[in-house]
């Protein structure tokens, strides 16, 4: 791992919070750790920085570009055309070295965290609540990494002895060459640290932070356990503990409002939908590191340049054919005015365009971003805005329960389940869905995940998680697929199978340079 951990907290020497306010510098002439680290405020910074390391947009975007979230956009330049979107997959693709750079930076700092927490001799009792703390956030975030990349590396999350990724149960110095650990040892270490978060948050007193969802908290570790045994497939524990969240809060949004106010403004309510998220500052504003800027030049509206937009089987799943192009005014869904933007054209016959990347413009809203107001359906003018990162909402852990109630053969629990999200995000309550069979059951909780987390960074795991148990693999109009492959020589791509080898992530070729000890994962 020397390449991955060779960048250590020294030289983080300009950090920004989660409030805002910039940090000061580590204590000048530092020459080590245990000399940097000496008080809580000092943890306190470190586990900052443990915060601003993992985020990244690659997830989000190379997800939605290699599934079926996103489509070729009227302003495309090649992005994609010829990679991602075609199902080119390698050790130097963007989206699998970020997901793994993002977690293993991430991983560095938190484990300092749990290290100095230890080592520090509080001043006062609020003092040593707060090392309790951080130590808990600490351990809950390396819990939050350990799941992502056995989620992506490993090639078969529910079996232990399949390999996942390097075991990062401590620091791990620049010079040490860790080989894979298997998902035996993840889980154990997961739900190891979560019990000992639960343990720690629950003997201090209540969070004072003015936004608790920047941080790690008992209740994001108890999602985690839910989150870590539905990927197992341990079913009757996953929604033990999704239960657990859902009687905890926060609630579902269930306006328009509320809903567009997560993902444009990040200023919702307090205990609504949001379990955690990645803070983005005014500091790190930038196109280069902006979500929306994954899929557009520019901004996310048709005069912003996008290269990429809402994929065509994605809309039609929202917005019928039948009811299109009045679409925006009449489906009840108003997650389809959060997900696409009111500057799109809609084509009253996309399958028969003339030229369908022209006529048929359905472009990516959410993200998007507004300086000010919470209107149902607003678009950005400039890149004024920075979205956070949306970690784990509370539907997930609706959708697990649903997930669960499948396993148990109970098909009205797991549509009730679906219900509680379905109507929370329609305007008009909606039917409960009604399944045949369990194959049915799937497919619907995969649909609903599907738009529910659409542009979130989902699509890649939970079909490689569900899509055999639905009998389904990436959904893309015909249309898609055509305008993907203009002016490049093969033809359309063949549709990726769900046994495909690339549902797993190949290990990053820098690690492998660096890593004399890593094994790379079959197929690549």
């Amino acid at each position: 791992m020397k390449n991955t951990f060779k960048l250590l907290i020294l030289s983080s020497l300009f950090l920004v919070s989660c409030d805002d306010n910039l940090l000061e510098p580590f204590t000048p002439g530092a020459l080590t750790e245990e000399v940097a680290v000496q008080t809580s405020g000092d943890l306190q910074r470190l586990m900052n920085v443990s915060y601003q390391q993992l985020f990244g947009r690659e997830e989000a975007v190379f997800t939605s570009v290699f599934t079926d979230e996103a489509g070729i956009g009227f302003a495309n330049g090649g992005q994609g055309r010829s990679a991602e979107f075609i199902f080119v997959l390698n050790n130097g693709t963007a989206g699998p070295n970020d997901i793994w750079d993002t977690s293993y930076y991430s991983l560095a700092r938190a484990n300092r965290v749990i290290k100095f927490a230890d080592l520090l001799t509080p001043v006062d009792p609020a003092d040593a609540e707060l090392i309790k703390r951080l130590k808990a956030e600490a351990l809950t975030l390396r819990a939050v990494c350990h799941i992502r990349l056995m989620s992506y590396f490993s090639p078969d999350p529910k079996n232990d002895g399949a390999l996942a990724a390097v075991l990062a149960d401590g620091v791990i110095t620049s010079s040490e060459t860790r080989a894979r650990s298997t998902n035996g040892a993840f889980y154990a270490l997961i739900h190891s640290d979560l019990d000992a978060a639960i343990a720690l948050f629950n003997s201090i007193g209540p969070s004072t932070y003015p936004n608790a969802t920047y941080y790690a908290s008992k209740n994001l570790a108890t999602a985690m356990k839910a989150r870590a045994y539905a990927l197992k497939g341990d079913y009757p524990n996953a929604e033990i503990f999704a239960n657990q969240t859902i009687a905890a809060g926060p609630a579902l949004a269930t306006t328009p409002a509320q809903y567009n106010q997560v993902f444009f403004t990040d200023n919702e309510a307090a205990n609504v939908e949001v379990i955690f998220r990645l803070r983005r500052t005014v500091q790190q504003n930038s196109q280069a590191t902006n979500i929306h800027n994954g899929w557009c030049s520019i901004r996310p509206n048709a005069a912003g340049s996008p290269f990429y937009e809402v994929s065509r089987s994605l809309f039609n799943l929202m917005a019928p054919p039948a009811t299109q192009p009045a679409a925006f005014s009449t489906v009840s869904d108003y997650r389809l005015r959060t997900i696409v933007a009111p500057s799109s054209l809609v084509s009253t016959d996309y399958a028969n365009a003339a030229n369908y990347l022209l006529d048929d413009r359905l472009i990516i809203n959410k993200h998007g971003g507004v300086l000010t107001g919470t209107s149902t359906w607003a678009s950005t003018a400039t890149n004024g805005n920075n979205n956070d990162l949306k970690v784990c909402r509370i539907s997930e852990m609706y959708m697990i329960k649903a997930e669960a109630r499948v396993a148990a053969g109970d098909l009205p629990g797991a549509a009730a389940a679906l219900e509680t999200v379905i109507d929370a995000r329609n305007t008009v309550n909606q039917p409960p869905p009604s399944f045949a069979n369990a194959t049915d059951a799937w497919k619907e909780i995969l649909k609903q995940r599907r738009i529910e987390f659409a542009f979130e960074g989902y699509r890649y795991v939970d079909l490689k998680r569900l899509g055999a148990l639905a009998g389904v693999t990436i959904d893309r109009d015909p249309q898609d697929y055509s305008s993907a492959t203009t002016n490049y020589p093969g033809g359309n791509p063949v549709n990726l199978p769900i046994t495909s080898f690339k549902w797993t992530l190949p290990i990053p070729i820098s690690e492998i340079n660096a890593n004399t000890g890593i094994q790379q994962n079959p197929g690549y």
